[in-house]
């Protein structure tokens, strides 16, 4: 099902039995809207992309859903309950950057840091826990570096940390925020390939992302954004020409090479009428 709106091209399939459910969500900083009348929902079982261009408010999005930003208006929903009834269900990812590296802890004390939201966070880890964490180590290829301090990996190591830590959580529901950014294009595969497994096991993953090129490839969910929601579907219905001209403008360049991709695809071609 599509939904216009007067103020642009707007297209929105609705999720049957839906995992997230973002209801008119309006986020200000300082009395500026930077997200306005959010609305949206994503079923189970996704790897889901949130592309839009700089300032758009992807990360921001992400980062109320999970109730670290308070919103101006509107509320969201996961597994059809409020986040705090949930939450053991749900891990979040953070954009490497807002993380003290400096902090004195291994890879494999970080990675087991995802197991406390199942055993409690003043209770001992058991064997058990370490086993997950150690197994989630070597699911990104670090384990010859688990007693290594964090601070003395490289950019991708450290967010592979973050991705190990992520799995060892076990969670159903993982919102990620820019998990790409500073790695290698060797890591980025082997990120993308974990990611893919994580949703054939029936997980739902939640991206956000900046590479339009790849994210054809990656997800098989949009949700596109330029601070309102211009389109959220199965990318074969909503990534197509006319949405990306209403998220990214006139900034042209990008958009030559993606329409050409569009096209090969056999994408849906839209026009503006």
């Amino acid at each position: 099902m599509s939904s216009n709106k007067s103020y642009c091209f707007f297209m929105i399939i609705q999720a049957k039995e839906p995992i997230v459910e973002v209801h008119d969500l309006t986020v200000s900083y300082h009395n500026k809207p930077v997200l306005w009348d959010i609305d949206f929902s994503l079923p189970a079982g996704v790897l889901a992309g949130i592309i839009g261009p700089n300032g758009a408010g992807k990360s921001t999005l992400i980062k109320t859903i999970m109730g670290l930003i308070k919103p101006s208006s509107g509320y969201t929903n996961m597994f059809g309950q409020d986040l705090e009834k949930v939450r053991k269900r749900v891990s979040y990812v953070p954009q490497r950057e807002t993380v003290d590296w400096d902090f004195p802890a291994s890879v494999f004390d970080v990675v087991l840091m995802g197991r406390y939201a199942k055993a409690g966070l003043f209770k001992s880890m058991s064997r058990s826990d370490k086993e997950v964490a150690m197994e989630s180590i070597r699911k990104v290829g670090l384990e010859a570096m688990s007693n290594r301090q964090i601070s003395q990996l490289s950019g991708g190591q450290q967010q592979r940390v973050f991705i190990a830590r992520a799995l060892a959580q076990d969670a159903d529901l993982y919102f990620m925020d820019e998990p790409f950014a500073g790695v290698d294009m060797a890591t980025e595969a082997d990120i993308i390939k974990i990611l893919k497994e994580m949703k054939d096991k029936g997980k739902t993953v939640v991206v956000v992302h900046h590479d339009l090129q790849s994210a054809i490839d990656y997800f098989d969910w949009m949700v596109m954004l330029n601070m309102r929601l211009v389109a959220s579907g199965p990318t074969s219905q909503v990534f197509n020409q006319a949405t990306l001209q209403e998220t990214y403008g006139s900034r042209l360049n990008v958009l030559t090479k993606i329409g050409e991709e569009v096209e090969k695809r056999n994408f849906p071609i839209r026009k503006n009428s």
